[in-house]
């Protein structure tokens, strides 16, 4: 492995301190130099123009970063004359740098650069307020020659002012969606409503006609590479999540408490999601994300991340990062992050006050004991003979405890609370429990921790929250959550409870997952056949599908578990309008057209997405030799095969002119190895019966591998030797797939305009966030404090990586770039244009296509 990144080493301080007296921020320059081709390129760019002792202003500096990772085909004065356009303010975003750059290395070698031109293409001295937008955005509207019919045409506009030429194209990208929202809100009503609407209607058409045949859901707005994606709103509009109280309205032991809340919320949601770090997100936690996070967005309130860090052996650094890069990629920012071990000091305070009160008690008793003092999990609880111990000496007990005069399970403070109910959570739940184990953040601090049944209601109450959201398994402990709350007469939130999401034929069991991990049954957490959203993320699922599959599948109380196909159905609904196609063949085989010279190669046009032409085209050759996949040639035709057979001729998907077979050749093994066939170009055309795909042989890029993923396990569900039940046939693996080469150009935009988005988020999430907190910091010498590296925090590079390239093979899959992949041009920074030796490429297909009627023949 690398040695880990450490900014304090005299190297990358120093790179770190130039570039913050640049004009950067300290995250950003620290990134930077994190980044050793980025770092390297910045300090040229500044070397070679002798920038060390100017200052300026962040856009500035940070456009002049975007420079130096983008202008390795410059000269000098092609350079320096961007560089000066940065300083005098006329560029400004990334996207000016881009244009800028790309009118540079258009510019004859040797030419001056014409300023009238260069600022035209570049929009230098075009300055849109948000104020100016809604009137230019519905200008923009009218102007077009096909104007949005509904919802559905808000990608199509979005892309074409994006690429076009209006002058729209410099505004602010987060603004304009915004004011085209707004227009398309105008004009056809909520999202939500048009789409209520349009379901009616259907469904009254289908009582007077025949049954349609299927159709694609409500196409996604955003392009599949987004990392800024629309967030479901039905959910919270009707149903479950609408009927909840508003803040304020929760009721209080003492009403004094209701008043300090209201103080601190301004009347606000404040809502919390609040993981354990003892693993890696699952696809359960989609739904619990949205909820928590979602429901205080669309009130326009606020969400914690709270770790919940109480159990001192559970925690590694690397999960921490890991939560807070899945909340982020599934499209939430957090308000604020905070850690349930923050509030220890004040949690033993509060336990101080509990057993003063006479509200709880210290027990030595054994664990076995315990168990059956509470009746061994049939109920007839019985009190524990320290239930009545006097107060005093259950203080000083408690105080043996925390100075570590215990073993563990040698003693536990539980709560006096009523074994008369009928709940069991309400039989003396331990407060605090003996580990000696050090903490990753408070390091030997701590002897006792408290449990999760003491410290999840206190935390939600120093934290304000209004609505702490949990699943169903939680409806008991609402009791003693409210209990905890009015014993020491602190704020009470309101709990609710929904129905965790389950899915068929897997599971989402940590422990479990760890022993595949373990015996090497999986690759690892993220393998594309778990359910961990890093593996949902790596097999190429967009976070927008993900939401948009919860919102389908809406929230109640009642438990269920869902199939895998509803939710591939979904997926792949959402991927058929945001995702675009390409030309690619699993199993290639060599069609040679006799009867055209050999350097024989036709320009043709293909489209991106023949449903959303502001996805544009991609302009490939026609030529001599073309590879076709091996299933769409059969030895032996019969009536009802349409493909390419002996006798028949084919259309090759935009292509001149139709084929039709000549002769084929076969090895020893009977497999066909070449196909001849000759060009119908002569006289008039006539309509092939089918088209097939194909990718022309000298351009053709071979791919490494194309992985098929299926189910993991044999049975569904999987037995309690599940280990024995791993499928070996769950990985397929292709090795001889060639693709179109304007993947290489697809991929970059992907990769470029993520980052662009990504950017421009976290600078939002920034401004929009709480103060950083530097009162809670690790304790020196704790395994947080030593590697601070490993703290979490919000990057933009988090929501960058090759899942990004999502597009559809066509009459295959949808397909996805796997992390394995090495593509030099897609590398922060890269110089290289299109395909480089030592390239390799590795799809992972995410979802299989919908079957149509015509695709078996």
């Amino acid at each position: 492995m690398p040695p880990k990144f450490d900014p304090k080493s005299p190297e990358n301080a120093s790179l770190i301190s130039l570039f913050q007296g640049l004009g950067l921020a300290e995250k950003s320059a620290t990134e930077l130099v994190r980044q050793p081709k980025s770092g390297v390129a910045f300090k040229s760019l500044i070397d070679e123009f002798q920038l060390t002792e100017k200052k300026y202003d962040e856009k500035t500096a940070s456009a002049l970063v975007k420079l130096s990772a983008s202008a390795g085909k410059l000269g000098p004065a092609e350079k320096g004359y961007i560089v000066k356009k940065i300083e005098s303010g006329d560029i400004r975003s990334a996207d000016q740098v881009a244009a800028a750059v790309k009118y540079a290395e258009a510019n004859p070698a040797g030419t001056p650069i014409n300023e009238d031109g260069f600022n035209r293409a570049c929009g230098v001295g075009i300055d849109i307020t948000a104020a100016q937008l809604p009137d230019l955005i519905k200008s923009y509207v009218s102007s077009l020659p096909s104007p949005p019919e509904n919802w559905a045409s808000l990608g199509a506009v979005l892309g074409g002012i994006r690429s076009g030429a209006s002058d729209l194209k410099w505004a602010n990208a987060g603004e304009v969606k915004t004011s085209l929202e707004t227009l398309f809100t105008e004009l056809f009503g909520t999202k939500e409503s048009a789409q209520a609407a349009a379901k009616a209607q259907a469904a009254s058409a289908a009582k007077s006609k025949p049954p349609p045949k299927p159709k694609a859901t409500a196409p996604a707005s955003e392009a599949s590479s987004s990392t800024t994606h629309i967030i479901p709103t039905n959910i919270f509009k009707e149903g479950f999540l609408s009927d909840f109280h508003k803040p304020g309205e929760n009721p209080q032991v003492n009403p004094k408490l209701k008043e300090q809340h209201l103080d601190f919320t301004k009347g606000l949601v404040y809502t919390r999601f609040p993981p354990e770090p003892n693993g890696y997100l699952h696809i359960g936690h989609v739904k619990a994300i949205m909820i928590d996070f979602g429901y205080a967005k669309f009130h326009g309130g606020r969400t914690y991340l709270r770790f919940d860090d109480t159990n001192p052996e559970a925690e590694e650094g690397r999960f921490f990062q890991s939560i807070l890069e899945t909340v982020r990629w599934l499209g939430f920012e957090p308000w604020k992050i905070t850690y349930s071990s923050d509030n220890f000091q004040q949690l033993y305070e509060w336990a101080v006050e509990l057993t003063r009160r006479g509200r709880a008690y210290v027990c030595t008793c054994s664990a076995e004991k315990m168990k059956e003092d509470r009746g061994m999990g049939k109920g007839h609880p019985v009190p524990c003979e320290h239930r009545d111990r006097p107060v005093e000496e259950s203080l000083k007990q408690f105080e043996r405890m925390k100075n570590g005069e215990y073993p563990e399970q040698g003693a536990a403070l539980r709560m006096k609370m009523d074994l008369t109910s009928g709940n069991p959570y309400m039989w003396d739940m331990v407060a605090y429990r003996v580990k000696l184990a050090p903490h990753h953040r408070t390091g030997d601090k701590w002897k006792i921790y408290p449990t999760y049944d003491f410290t999840h209601c206190l935390c939600d109450s120093i934290e304000n929250i209004s609505h702490s959201l949990c699943t169903v398994e939680f409806i008991p402990a609402r009791e003693s959550y409210e209990w905890l709350c009015d014993a020491l007469e602190v704020y009470k939130a309101r709990q609710y409870e929904f129905a965790r999401l389950n899915l068929q034929g897997t599971f989402l069991s940590k422990r479990k997952i760890a022993k595949l991990v373990t015996k090497k049954l999986v690759k690892d957490w993220d393998d594309p056949r778990l359910y961990t959203i890093i593996a949902l993320r790596r097999r190429g699922i967009p976070p927008g599908a993900l939401l948009s599959f919860v919102s389908e599948l809406g929230v109640t109380t009642s438990e269920s578990v869902t199939e895998i196909k509803r939710f591939e159905a979904s997926i792949r609904s959402y991927l058929e309008e945001s995702a675009p196609r390409l030309m690619m063949v699993l199993n290639p085989v060599k069609l040679v057209i006799d009867n055209v010279p050999n350097d024989y190669r036709v320009p043709v046009q293909v489209p991106l997405h023949p449903k959303v032409p502001a996805m544009g085209t991609v302009t490939t050759s026609f030529t001599k030799e073309v590879y076709i996949d091996a299933e769409d040639f059969r030895t032996e035709d019969s009536p009802d095969y349409f493909r390419l057979a002996p006798g028949k001729s084919v259309g090759l998907f935009k292509a001149p002119f139709p084929v039709s077979y000549i002769s084929h050749s076969t090895d020893s093994t009977g497999k066909v190895t070449e196909i001849r066939c000759k060009l119908e170009d002569d006289g008039k055309i006539k309509k092939a019966k089918a088209y097939i795909q194909w990718v022309n042989v000298p351009d053709a890029i071979k791919i490494e591998e194309v992985r098929y993923f299926k189910p993991l396990f044999k049975s569904d569900p999987p037995p309690a030797d599940f280990e024995a039940d791993v499928d070996p046939d769950s990985l397929e693996v292709h090795k001889n797939a060639v693709i179109e080469p304007a993947f290489y150009e697809l991929s970059k935009q992907a990769i470029s305009d993520a980052r662009e988005e990504s950017e421009e988020r976290l600078k939002k999430a920034k401004a929009d966030s709480a103060p950083v907190d530097t009162e809670h910091k690790p304790i020196e010498g704790s395994e947080a404090a030593k590697h601070s590296e490993d703290e979490p925090v919000a990057t933009a590079e988090q929501l960058v990586g090759m899942e990004n390239i999502r597009f559809q093979g066509m009459r295959l899959a949808y397909f996805t770039v796997d992390r394995e992949s090495k593509v030099a041009s897609l590398e922060a920074g890269s110089k290289v244009e299109g395909k480089s030796e030592g390239d390799r490429i590795i799809l992972n297909r995410i979802v299989s296509l919908k079957e149509d009627a015509g695709k078996s023949a």
